[in-house]
């Protein structure tokens, strides 16, 4: 086969590497590349196999079992979630922002007291309530007590859970129960996260023995309304405010106003066909020191029609007593939360009036009372909380009202009688 050149086309020699007649290559030579240095090579392949390595760590970062983890702390722990900061802490309901590590309760050694251990989940920017949002996340929330290894009685923790009644500010409450004898134990809020993380949030109680001072109307002058006064005023300034103190009251009857700067607890007698009677009122002073409930029992509360029996701006709570002829028979002020149970409260203008704001409640039983001939024998124009209040075994008859619930508080009147 005869070729040619491809530049002139003249006949080539069998072969040829030159045209004869154009002097031109007649065989094409390819482009030789720039030769690449064994370094050069070395690093771009170690760069491929760290881009490779990489891709590798991140898909198994992204892919890593989660790991569990444990967050402890006295008072207050912080948990992140996603963008989110969590304050859970346990607080005192004024301030659900600031903790409340410490706790400091008093008792009698053969008494039971409860008091409400309330956990608390903020927003930790804000301070803001943080549970609806928060509570998803939660697989369960568990209280524990390390008790006092040297205490005679343990404290026992009630089943946390949300107390809208209650308290409703606080995540949840367990009620604590104890004795004066329980020591110095520690509650253990625990809260098992869905993610498997575990969170405790510690809260000391320091519980000291109360001393109980008894006074009797044997031994002690108190047969009329100004050594009775006397009596309590000298208790008022010798006595630890803390300590509990009974006063046992002759069978007789006490005419003018009794005041109370501390915490008292109130025996009428009950001997005999004699009871202790006061004709007038009983006013708790506002700079008083209340650190107990104020008891009353089995005292004939008579008025004039203008008066107060008591008003209470603490805590009390009247026990077999009877209110007649009152403007009011029980008045309630300030932050005071009162029950009263198989009481008699007749011919008031108001039996019992409950007038304070507060944020505490002692009891729900307003049990076995009878409210007769009263214009309103109930008034409820503010309750602290929103407890409800069962009247179980109350007898209403030929009340004016008897039960004006201006506030709207919740009243269970179902177990009462003659409220239909």
């Amino acid at each position: 086969m005869q070729h040619k050149c491809p530049h002139c086309g003249a006949a080539l020699p069998e072969g040829a590497a030159f045209c004869p007649h154009c002097a031109k290559d007649v065989h094409p030579r390819k482009d030789t590349g720039t030769p690449t240095p064994l370094r050069k090579k070395v690093l771009l392949g170690l760069l491929a196999l760290a881009v490779v390595l990489a891709a590798g760590i991140g898909i198994w970062y992204a892919n890593r079992p989660y790991v569990p983890q444990e967050f402890d702390g006295v008072g207050e722990v912080y948990y992140e979630s996603g963008d989110k900061t969590y304050q859970l802490l346990v607080a005192w309901p004024n301030d659900r922002c600031m903790p409340a590590p410490d706790i400091y309760q008093q008792g009698a050694p053969d008494e039971q007291y409860r008091w409400p251990s309330r956990w608390y989940v903020n927003d930790a920017a804000t301070g803001a309530d943080a549970w609806p949002e928060f509570e998803p996340l939660v697989e369960q929330v568990t209280v524990e007590v390390v008790q006092d290894e040297n205490a005679a009685d343990p404290l026992a923790a009630g089943e946390p859970s949300h107390r809208e009644d209650y308290s409703p500010d606080a995540a949840m409450v367990s009620s604590l129960d104890f004795t004066g004898n329980s020591g110095e134990p520690q509650v253990v809020w625990t809260i098992q996260m869905k993610n498997g993380d575990m969170i405790r949030v510690r809260q000391n109680i320091h519980i000291s023995l109360i001393l109980t001072h008894e006074y009797h109307w044997q031994d002690y002058p108190m047969d009329t309304l100004e050594e009775l006064q006397a009596l309590m005023d000298d208790i008022a300034a010798q006595v630890n405010p803390a300590d509990e103190v009974i006063l046992y009251l002759p069978p007789v009857t006490y005419e003018g106003d009794l005041e109370l700067c501390r915490s008292f607890e109130f025996h009428g007698n009950t001997d005999g066909a004699e009871r202790t009677v006061l004709k007038g009122s009983l006013t708790m002073l506002e700079t008083g020191g209340y650190y107990w409930i104020n008891y009353f029992y089995d005292i004939d509360f008579a008025g004039d029609g203008t008066n107060t029996g008591i008003t209470a701006l603490s805590k009390a709570w009247a026990i077999g007593c009877s209110f007649t002829g009152y403007k009011n028979g029980l008045l309630t002020q300030g932050g005071a939360w009162v029950n009263v149970t198989e009481c008699t409260f007749t011919g008031n203008e108001v039996g019992l009036f409950y007038n304070s704001t507060g944020q505490s409640a002692s009891d729900d039983r307003f049990f076995d009372n009878t409210f007769t001939d009263n214009g309103t024998a109930v008034l409820l124009m503010s309750v602290p909380t929103d407890l409800t209040l069962y009247f179980d075994g109350t007898t209403f008859s030929g009340n004016g009202v008897n039960v004006d619930n201006r506030c709207g508080h919740s009243v269970d009147l179902s177990r009462a009688v003659g409220t239909e």
